[in-house]
């Protein structure tokens, strides 16, 4: 500790990254291997015990409303993929449970690589569970799976049933306490706008599952280690290495949902601590300097997330061979960019366009032809940005205090650049990616309540 006191700050930094990095990378390895142990028998017992729910279930069971509101469906077609990916395939090594994901599916792979091809993955639980001998003939690479090391650990003391209301107990208690964070460092205003964020997104009907819950859980923990780190200036050192954590993490349990959530919901609550603070010591901030903040940590999650998720690829390398990974990873990733397909611009502005039509519409039928969409849109916006201008105005708030501000709106487009990035799985996968803009509408309201001098405002008034 003493010789990396005396280092270059950022040589510091990137030896503790690279070392969290490995650490953190081996922990989570290991886990995952040493999960593929546990006897399946336990575990098909305790899905079998709730083979009657899942059935009925069914692949997309609608939370709320009627048929054709896809915004309100749950994604039980992984949630079973899921639970037999939890059940390890008593023909193979632990270490080929963790690198190939095996499972039984019924019916064709998808074209140029496994995954979750077949006719459904309810219906092939539900067979495996009656007659545990089937052989798991499927595999995909793709992804670490992570989330299977507590799903196994779960299911060997309690019901798939069972662990949902416990996801639904820990969502809430974790709502609660992010709730807390947020008004113990901006005010009472800034918890109810993630709270507004939480209900006008439906977030609160992800822990009713598997699949849509891991992101949010991912992210409330993080922005609550972060509130614990920004109590103290040593541990705020370690923030970087941190992001680089929360971005490794999402890329070993997320099967590919909202991911990017995990690095917007934790930086938001760091924008307005920064903010906040600045004022309190009636510090100048500076956009620019906000903006190398916001690239050193987004850079470190990314590092974290790809660079995790690529070492997949690697280790896949080294038991097989660099052929067989090259082949699986490359089409999956060139599939879910839009690349393979040759996405054209059009295409990409066309996932941004279901992302939002699944935000406002309440039935998102395909009833609104997206050049009227994006006509209503613009004026919503503009007709917003304008009362905005007006409280600014009457508020008397100075240039600085926008300048502040600022960096949310960074935070805000966030979301629509990972729908044009990835654009055929957000255009695809909208009625969940859409849930991505609760960082959107967190980080817009952030901006309007510090962009505007408020008490500047009341006084006029």
């Amino acid at each position: 500790m003493g010789l990396l006191s005396k280092m270059n700050p950022t040589l510091r930094t990137i030896i503790i990254c690279a070392v969290t990095f490995v650490v953190a990378a081996a922990v989570c390895i290991t886990a995952l291997i040493v999960s593929a142990t546990v006897n399946p028998d336990t575990i098909i017992n305790s899905i079998r015990h709730d083979a009657a729910k899942i059935e009925q279930r069914g692949d997309y069971p609608i939370v709320i409303g009627q048929t054709g509101t896809p915004k309100y469906r749950y994604d039980g077609f992984t949630d079973s993929l899921m639970l037999l990916q939890a059940i390890p395939d008593r023909s193979q090594s632990a270490l080929d449970n963790a690198v190939l994901g095996p499972y039984y599916a019924i019916g064709d792979g998808t074209p140029g690589g496994d995954g979750t091809g077949g006719v459904s993955p309810t219906a092939a639980l539900l067979e495996l569970v009656d007659d545990p001998s089937i052989e798991q003939q499927r595999s995909y690479v793709l992804y670490w799976h992570g989330y299977v090391v507590p799903l196994r650990a779960l299911l060997t003391i309690m019901s798939p049933t069972n662990i949902i209301t416990l996801n639904c107990a820990l969502f809430a208690l974790l709502a609660v306490l992010v709730f807390e964070a947020f008004r113990r460092t901006g005010g009472l205003t800034y918890a109810l706008a993630f709270l507004a964020a939480l209900i006008i997104t439906f977030s609160w009907i992800t822990p009713l599952g598997f699949q849509f819950f891991t992101t949010y859980l991912i992210a409330f923990l993080a922005t609550l280690v972060l509130s614990w780190m920004l109590q103290s200036a040593k541990r705020l050192s370690l923030i970087v290495p941190f992001f680089l954590t929360v971005g490794l993490l999402t890329a070993f349990f997320d099967f590919l949902t909202t991911p990017l959530l995990t690095f917007l919901l934790p930086l938001s609550l760091y924008l307005l601590w920064r903010v906040t603070k600045a004022r309190e010591r009636s510090i100048t901030l500076t956009f620019s300097d906000s903006f190398r903040k916001i690239v050193s940590v987004g850079m470190s999650w990314l590092v974290g997330y790809a660079g995790f998720w690529a070492s997949k690829w690697l280790m896949t390398a080294i038991v097989y061979s660099a052929k067989y990974a090259t082949d699986e990873f490359a089409y999956a990733l060139s599939q879910r960019s839009g690349i393979q397909d040759g996405a054209s611009l059009q295409d990409r502005v066309i996932a941004i366009y279901n992302n939002l039509y699944q935000l406002f519409a309440a039935h998102p039928d395909g009833s609104i032809f997206m050049g009227e969409f994006f006509l209503i849109a613009f004026a919503v916006i503009a007709a917003l940005a304008a009362l905005w201008w007006l409280l600014v105005k009457k508020s008397n708030t100075s240039a600085q205090q926008i300048k502040e501000s600022l960096p949310m709106l960074l935070v805000a487009a966030g979301p629509y650049v990972w729908y044009f990035m990835v654009a055929q799985h957000s255009t695809f996968h909208s009625w969940f990616t859409w849930r991505l803009q609760t960082a959107s509408l967190l980080a817009v309201a952030f901006f309007i309540l510090l962009s505007v001098n408020w008490s500047g405002l009341r006084k006029r008034t």
